[in-house]
């Protein structure tokens, strides 16, 4: 199972490769038997348990001995699993250098250790001098290696754990930029204990939720001001082509606008022989609708709204629009207060989340069954994947061909590539209201907080 021939612990000042290289040996050996439980190269059975194994120099050095090449699917998936923990923590560590550095007093190499009380100014020089950094570079990563370790100490706790990673690092540092550092680092606390089982993509959707909800009259005036300053903007490329941006939009004129894209899309796909790609399709769809063009009928655009019942009533806690995330209640109660040139889904949701109720705001209802289970899911059941529901195939769990009932219980939606993955080893369970996925090489998934 393990490799360690020609492996060394390290060497100290006047050693030799040779007198040190049985103490090694000896060494790694028992290391690897003493956290794998009394494994030995002559027993054939699974790898030690390495959740169980705190990242750190352990952990180091059972994944250094491993053989590839004498592992199934399944323990290399535990083995990738145990190295990107492993990698997380290395990371916080080398951010944990980066701001002790900064704090560094001035000295050579025999001077006696000193901490400044205020981080040194240029610090960041000596940084990207030593990495081989550009200045801005070095400074971005000295200000976000500070925001872990001294604004956010827990987010530094689960990077050094190997709980998170650095992208859901960065997302939970940045998601709090705007808010105070006691505000910050009581999201953060709500949060820590769930992301590690979200996507950075769900996890910016939690936090921006949670930071609505801690200020929601600073939400509404930081909406109000992007608003206002609402813009188009046409920037050349190098390559002689343009990039268009439309600016301050609002989350529902967003969502319904992608939803009347792709309703041209869907419409148009089938007899397009040109063999454009989806984001062709859209690119050109959006192209000639801005310029007036003719463009197939693909229908008003469908905006899904969850609001809570306590919002409708005034209150101030924030509603949700898939596909998007939160948007404030204030934004909520003129959504469904107006009739805009898009269809709205309204699901009222009560205290803890569930539906209640759900009608649309439009000339054309959808049938009941599909506006239950885009309640009950609101994106594709795969774990991590915001394909929103209305974009998605509704798919039998139990084939229908096969005497599985369509039902709210029995279908959920599964954007078209999560949807394909059941004719490629994939299967798909539903237990006690959790979808549970099973990967080819035998890992379970279960849906974790697919509403963003």
């Amino acid at each position: 199972m393990f490799d360690h021939t020609g492996f060394g612990v390290g060497l100290l000042a006047g050693e030799t490769s040779d007198s040190v290289l049985a103490e090694d040996e000896f060494v790694f050996g028992l290391t690897c038997r003493l956290l794998a439980d009394g494994w030995s190269d002559d027993e054939d059975h699974c790898l030690p348990d390495l959740d169980v194994i705190p990242p750190g120099p352990y952990l180091w050095v059972v994944l250094e001995g491993v053989d590839r090449s004498r592992l199934n699917g399944f323990d290399l998936v535990r083995v990738l699993q145990a190295r990107e923990r492993l990698a997380s923590q290395s990371q916080a560590q080398s951010m944990a250098d980066m701001v002790e550095v900064s704090y560094a007093a001035p000295g050579g190499r025999d001077s006696e250790p000193g901490r400044l009380l205020e981080a040194f100014e240029y610090a960041s020089d000596e940084i990207r001098a030593a990495l081989t950094l550009t200045r801005r570079a070095a400074e971005y990563r000295l200000g976000f290696a500070s925001d872990v370790v001294e604004r956010l100490p827990r987010v530094f706790e689960l990077l050094d754990q190997g709980l998170i990673d650095v992208p859901r690092a960065r997302v939970l540092v940045d998601g709090t930029s705007h808010v105070s550092q006691e505000t910050a680092r009581s999201v953060v606390s709500q949060l820590a204990d769930v992301a590690p089982r979200l996507t950075t993509g769900q996890l910016r959707a939690r936090l921006r939720r949670l930071c609505v909800e801690a200020d929601p009259e600073d939400a509404d005036k930081r909406e109000q001001t992007a608003f206002e300053d609402r813009r188009l903007v046409i920037e050349a490329t190098e390559d002689g082509t343009a990039n268009l941006y439309l600016l301050g939009l609002r989350l529902g004129d967003a969502r319904a606008i992608g939803r009347r894209v792709n309703g041209h899309m869907f419409s148009l796909q089938k007899e397009d022989t040109s063999g454009r790609s989806h984001d062709q399709l859209r690119h050109d769809i959006t192209r000639d609708l801005l310029l007036g063009e003719a463009a197939a009928d693909g229908g008003r655009g469908l905006v899904d709204i969850h609001i809570p019942v306590s919002t409708l009533d005034g209150g101030s806690q924030p509603a949700e629009i898939g596909g998007l995330g939160p948007v404030t209640a204030e934004t909520a109660r003129h959504i469904v207060a107006t009739q805009a040139d898009a269809e709205h889904q309204i699901t009222v949701i009560d205290e803890t989340g569930n539906p209640t109720h759900v009608y649309t705001l439009s000339r054309r209802a959808t049938k009941r069954i599909r506006r239950s289970i885009d309640a009950i899911s609101p994106t594709c059941t795969f774990p991590g994947c915001l394909m929103p529901a209305a974009d998605c195939d509704y798919d039998h769990i139990n084939p229908w061909a096969q005497g599985g009932e369509t039902s709210t219980v029995n279908v959920g939606p599964k954007c078209r590539h999560d949807h394909k993955l059941k004719d490629h080893g994939w299967t798909h369970t539903r237990s006690n209201g959790q979808d549970i996925w099973t990967s080819p090489l035998g890992h379970t998934y279960v849906t974790q907080g697919q509403s963003p």
